[in-house]
């Protein structure tokens, strides 16, 4: 069913020259309009023609950055997990000078705020988390529709975003002790509850989502020490 897509190019290995402004331009307004409608409509009921009309671009632009819907498919998911992780890394950089300042062990009630502000919802939460949904229903049934490459690229984003937790734990005056990755694939637990919650209830904030901080800081202390 899935073509596969195809890797992107090393640095420096001159195989394709890199893509030009405008062309870089139209293909992240295509991947934006597929975020939203296959959100709305699925991979099945999604059209390649609605794609183009909602991103204002002719099936020629299309077919010119993509050969098929499925391909496209994916690089919106691919596309989806790197503007999450972006926007995570870029408030991990405002809200660790804030930690630094504290001149005291920083108390449950104050960890549990910044953490809900650090995983507080972001533009397009909802395409992000129904994009991943239907992925992982069309891996249930065909195992080999990810590209090569596609779970070194999921890997390296998870060590990413566990550097980014670690230097926020440091910042805050502790330090995990046991693997970060360990701990982070129990707050991803955590946190696909909250967001699978709020997309049942139509987005808005769910009892889910309210609780998140809380109980994600709950485990923190638990997983964490202070450093002396």
């Amino acid at each position: 069913m899935f073509s596969a897509a195809p890797e992107p190019a090393a640095p420096g290995s001159g195989s394709d020259p890199a893509p030009s402004a405008r062309r870089r331009e139209t293909r992240n307004r295509l991947l934006d309009a597929a975020a939203e409608v296959f959100t709305e409509a699925g991979l099945q009921g999604a059209t390649v023609e609605q794609v183009c009309s909602r991103a204002g671009f002719s099936r020629g632009a299309f077919y010119s950055n993509f050969s098929s819907k499925e391909e496209l498919f994916l690089a919106a998911l691919q596309h989806q997990y790197e503007l999450r992780a972006a926007q995570l890394t870029r408030r991990a950089e405002q809200l660790i000078p804030h930690l630094q300042e504290c001149n005291e062990p920083l108390q449950p009630a104050e960890v549990a705020e910044y953490v809900q502000e650090f995983l507080a919802p972001v533009d397009a939460e909802s395409a992000w988390f129904a994009l991943e949904t239907e992925f992982m229903l069309l891996a249930m049934r065909d195992p080999e529709i990810a590209p090569p490459g596609f779970a070194g690229f999921l890997d390296a984003l998870k060590s990413e975003l566990a550097e980014v937790v670690e230097k926020l734990v440091d910042a805050a005056g502790r330090r995990f002790i046991l693997p970060v990755e360990r701990a982070l694939a129990v707050f991803d637990g955590l946190y696909d509850r909250a967001a699978r919650l709020a997309a049942l209830s139509g987005g808005a904030v769910s009892e889910g989502s309210e609780e998140l901080g809380g109980r994600i800081t709950e485990l923190l202390f638990v997983i964490t020490e202070e450093v002396e």
